[in-house]
């Protein structure tokens, strides 16, 4: 049996959802011949794409009108695409039906029951746990719909190997799985007609856009999103949600990315709000953030009598701090900062995961910090500090995000996404983004109009709410830790910084992939707004 692939593109020149007749590849040739006659006789003057999972043979008709796809098809990607489907038995007729077809036609029985038998079971396609038929519907309907949202090929650049598999599931369509490149060159060579590019933002090559621009591709930047995982991608954990940006990225206000024109433009309808404050609660509810890692601290020595202040630290060279943040750059001058708006506060600092564990500029000498801050908190559970914490400093990081949707204040020394809008006290230059919005509009904005989600054991495209019970279920399996990585991965990690990566980072620049020397590691980074590699 050959393996079947998507449905070639070739094959739709000039229609772009053809009507197609679907053969049963356990059917004689005779059989199969009678019926696409059949069809050609009733439908006069319609041209048809004729085809099977196993691929057809000639078949004998000669018919102008009919065209022949000899190679194996996925007949989910084929039906999907196809304004009506003829099919030869009741099973290709019900695939059909379930892909998203405009319209079915079948010789025989056409229900689900007649096609598989009264002892028909229905399961969830996430969880595999049985569900009424309706709902089992549903859902699968709502698959169908993100595959048919994939609706041209996909070129994906700049790709780590290890986040291949999550990639591709967000973005297999009719078209079939993306195609992978590193260069720009290579990229717009491999793209078919009417293929979309979609770059890692920050191993986007340096002439990637303006080679897109020149062959007319459309150039999206690909970053994860803002519930990732349970644990860093420093520990190679592949993310589990992504944002896809048409026109910037979330993290530089240098241009507005998609996520600032939802929110400056968006309507946000009652229902959307409500789901978008139920989605809130429930991440608060279950101590969820970006990477779920950290230890609580149970000691309880905390002042009752002080305003608590959280600072937490970024990495210094990450894009959202160099170019969101235009006054405060450092996190010694954020503490600082920090500390001048807040003399009698107890000043937490927490460093970011990365530079505690060595593989990030950004460190802080211990006397240094203490001179400023009241405890260093690195190692524990952000969630564990923003329950203690009254308010947050921040220059741009998603820290500042977390601590608004559990209700805390928020001063911002940057333009991070979430500021301007009237929910943060913005210290920046030029933060003010023209529109007043609520905290759940906000988070509809950021939390679902904006990313897309990923199942990381079913691997389907997923809702932020399923993806919740997923990060909660692997978060409680796992033992706390402060950054999810044993010793012993933790010293390979800072042995691949300070000895692989440079190396790596200057091939890389020499073949053009990647800003320079820039952002271009071949073991992810794990900066506030992202995980980038």
């Amino acid at each position: 049996m050959r393996s079947p692939s998507a449905f070639p593109s070739r094959e739709f020149d000039g229609a772009d959802r053809p009507a197609l007749i679907l053969l049963n590849a356990a059917a004689t040739p005779a059989r199969n011949r009678a019926f696409v006659a059949r069809v050609l006789r009733r439908h006069p003057e319609t041209d048809f794409t004729v085809c099977s999972p196993e691929g057809c043979q000639e078949l004998g008709l000669a018919a102008p009108r009919l065209r022949v796809v000899r190679e194996p098809i996925d007949p989910w990607a084929a039906c999907a695409r196809a304004a009506r489907v003829f099919a030869s038995d009741a099973a290709s007729a019900c695939t059909a039906r379930l892909s998203g077809a405009g319209a079915v036609e079948a010789d025989g029985p056409a229900s689900l029951d007649d096609a598989y038998g009264a002892g028909l079971h229905w399961f969830d396609p996430w969880t595999r746990a049985p569900i009424a038929r309706d709902a089992c519907l549903d859902k699968v309907a709502w698959l169908r719909a993100r595959f048919r949202d994939n609706d041209r090929p996909t070129v994906l650049v700049g790709i780590s190997r290890w986040k291949r598999p999550g990639l591709d599931a967000f973005t297999t369509g009719p078209f079939g799985p993306p195609i992978h490149a590193m260069a720009a060159e290579e990229a717009v060579r491999l793209a078919p007609p009417g293929a979309r590019v979609l770059a890692w933002a920050t191993r986007m090559p340096e002439r990637l856009e303006a080679l897109c621009a020149e062959a007319g591709l459309p150039l999206w930047r690909v970053e994860d999103g803002f519930l990732r995982s349970v644990g860093l991608g420093a520990s190679l954990q592949p993310g589990a949600s992504i944002v896809v940006d048409d026109s910037g990225i979330y993290y530089d206000p240098r241009r507005d990315s998609r996520l600032a024109r939802i929110l400056k433009t968006a309507a946000f309808p009652p229902d959307l709000v409500a789901r978008a404050e139920a989605l809130r609660r429930l991440v608060v509810e279950r101590r969820l953030t970006k990477y779920n890692v950290g230890l609580s601290d149970e000691s309880g020595s905390w002042p009752k009598d002080r305003r608590i202040v959280l600072v937490p630290g970024q990495v210094e060279d990450d894009a959202s701090v160099r170019h969101g943040s235009p006054v405060v750059r450092s996190n010694r001058a954020l503490l600082a900062a920090a500390r001048a708006r807040n003399p009698d506060a107890f000043l937490l600092y927490k460093p970011h995961p990365d530079v505690e564990a060595g593989f990030r500029p950004g460190k802080i000498p211990e006397a240094e910090a203490l001179a400023l801050a009241d405890r260093i908190v690195g190692g524990l559970s952000i969630v564990d500090l923003l329950d203690r914490a009254h308010h947050v400093e921040t220059m741009t990081s998603l820290a500042g995000f977390e601590a608004l949707i559990r209700g805390l204040t928020v001063a911002v020394h940057g333009r991070p996404f979430y500021s301007g809008w009237g929910l943060t006290e913005d210290l920046a230059p030029n933060a003010d983004r023209g529109r007043r919005l609520a905290l759940d509009e906000l988070v509809a904005g950021t939390l679902l109009l904006y990313p897309l989600y990923l199942d990381p054991v079913a691997m389907k495209p997923c809702s932020a709410e399923q993806l919740l019970d997923r990060l909660s279920a692997e978060r409680d399996a796992a033992a706390p830790s402060t950054l999810a990585l044993s010793r012993r991965t933790l010293l390979a990690m800072r042995a691949r910084y300070a000895v692989l990566n440079p190396i790596v980072r200057a091939l890389r620049a020499r073949r053009g992939v990647g800003p320079g020397a820039q952002d271009v590691s071949p073991v992810p980074k794990t900066p506030d707004k992202a995980d980038p590699a």
